[in-house]
């Protein structure tokens, strides 16, 4: 079974959106990682270290641009220069990236500080003290004081849901904000402009600023929220799994994942909508004009296997499937699934037979695309200028036989550290549009909303606004081998 909290406070890290430049203490994470044979090495006390750590950094530089561009408006006072003009501007650029990445390592903080007060180190590892955490409703009353919705029949999920879409929409006006100052300071630097122009620029440099310190604070009451969510859903299915076998969670050590729950189509749409697809292809044979997207983050969430009894797989020769959460340990560390296979099936090697891997991810996207292409077109979703992000998977899949294993036409190669969370990936994508229109669920591994989500070996996994299943892909139409053996 899964190890349920080591995974957990590895993945708290990596919950927050809405950063720009990848953290020191997300590398630092992943090194901690990628070293741990079990993961039971891992410590958190180290982990909040090395944050406060880098968070004393980049306080430190932020104030020392602070008092620079306190200079720089005292230069302006007096000379009205526009060169000084455009230092003032492009140095609350500079400050902004980096407010951006100490807020980000202030959430991340947060939410292992959180993480720390509810949980307790057994022999077994770490385990969550349930009992302690805050009921639901006590946290929904808390938040229905600051919010005020309309509605009362609210939940946890409904204020991280509002949260979210909260700094999405204040997002949309910062970009709106920034489009019109650079319209703006386009006519000082042509030397086509008024007072009333500069006015104007400085006005837009302090609502912009207002505006970001509203998404902070919508992403910090979200982030804190969903650690909650996650330490009580994680608690509870430590609760079951203790009542039912008699041995901690930690303990156990085998592929199952957790099994999730049917909703119908139409709570779906209601509960999570259908987002557009991300821009991408829907022919692979079109690879090499697929758009590049953005994903701000990702999180291993599964590993799907499937096997076949034959050389290659095809669909019409499969033979069976399991899942696991354990992820490969570098990009080349795929031979545990095929002797986890041959287990299962001992006369895969002699027939000849073969298995398909597929890692899921679940992450955060921006998605450039306003309205939901038809399944039927035959090239490109290509996005327009009114995007958003929005909740997207990101699976890499890798082929094997007997003799090793290789990536199949067109798909990208697995990441270096396939098992981590990653930051600012960019990726071109080939889109099996709303395949997940049949799939929606809740529990597993995507909480209690109900979402169109991936559903291998009956868990509920790597969830789509979209409906869709997103695959990396580059422009290649030959085999790859990754690893034989």
């Amino acid at each position: 079974m899964r190890k349920w909290v080591t995974m957990l406070l590895l993945g708290l890290l990596f919950l927050s959106g809405f950063h720009t430049v990848k953290a020191e203490a997300t590398q630092t994470t992943s090194q901690v990682q990628t070293s741990c044979q079990d993961c039971s090495c891992i410590d958190v006390n180290v982990l909040l270290s090395n944050l406060t750590a880098n968070i004393t950094n980049l306080t430190n530089t932020i104030g020392q641009k602070r008092l620079k561009l306190k200079t720089l408006y005292g230069e302006w006072s007096v000379t009205k220069n526009t060169s000084v003009l455009f230092e003032i501007v492009k140095l609350k650029d500079e400050i902004r990236l980096l407010t951006n990445e100490l807020k980000y390592l202030e959430r991340q903080k947060l939410s292992l500080q959180l993480a720390q007060n509810y949980t307790v180190q057994t022999p077994y590892g770490k385990k969550i003290l349930y009992y302690k955490l805050p009921s639901e409703s006590t946290i929904v009353q808390e938040h229905i004081k600051k919010v005020h919705p309309v509605r009362t029949d609210v939940d946890l999920e409904w204020f991280i849901a509002y949260y979210r879409q909260a700094a999405e929409l204040t997002f949309t006006e910062v970009v709106q904000t920034d489009m019109r100052m650079r319209e703006l300071l386009k006519k000082v630097e042509a030397g086509n402009y008024t007072d009333d122009t500069i006015s104007e620029i400085f006005t837009l440099l302090d609502k912009r600023e207002k505006l970001w310190n509203e998404i902070y604070r919508f992403t910090e009451e979200k982030e804190k929220l969903q650690t909650i969510q996650t330490l009580r859903e994680t608690g509870r299915k430590q609760i079951l799994i203790a009542s039912a076998t008699g041995v901690e969670p930690l303990a156990i050590n085998f592929g199952g994942i957790a099994q999730g729950d049917s909703c119908s189509e139409s709570i779906c749409m209601d509960a999570y909508g259908l987002a557009p697809p991300l821009p991408g292809v829907f022919n692979k044979a079109y690879a090499s004009s697929a758009p590049v997207v953005h994903y701000t983050y990702i999180s291993p969430v599964a590993v799907w296997v499937g096997i076949y009894e034959s050389s290659i797989p095809n669909k019409d020769y499969y033979w069976g499937q399991y899942c696991t959460y354990d992820f490969p340990k570098s990009s080349t560390d795929f031979k545990k699934y095929w002797d986890r296979a041959v287990q299962l099936y001992p006369a895969l090697p002699d027939i000849g037979g073969s298995m398909e891997i597929k890692l899921f991810y679940r992450g955060w996207a921006y998605n450039t695309n306003s309205n939901p292409v038809p399944h039927s077109t035959a090239g490109m979703s290509t996005g327009s200028s009114n995007g958003r992000f929005q909740e997207s998977n990101l699976i890499w899949q890798v082929e094997c036989n007997k003799n090793g294993c290789w990536v199949v036409s067109y798909y990208q190669l697995p990441l270096s550290n396939p098992g981590t969370s990653h930051s600012d990936i960019y990726v071109r994508l080939y889109i099996n549009f709303q395949w997940l229109r049949d799939r929606c669920c809740k529990g597993g591994d995507v909480g209690n909303m109900c979402k169109w989500a991936n559903g291998h070996c009956g868990g509920c996994f790597a969830p789509d606004e979209s409906a869709s299943q997103n695959f990396p892909i580059v422009d290649r139409n030959t085999w790859q081998y990754i690893v034989r053996w």
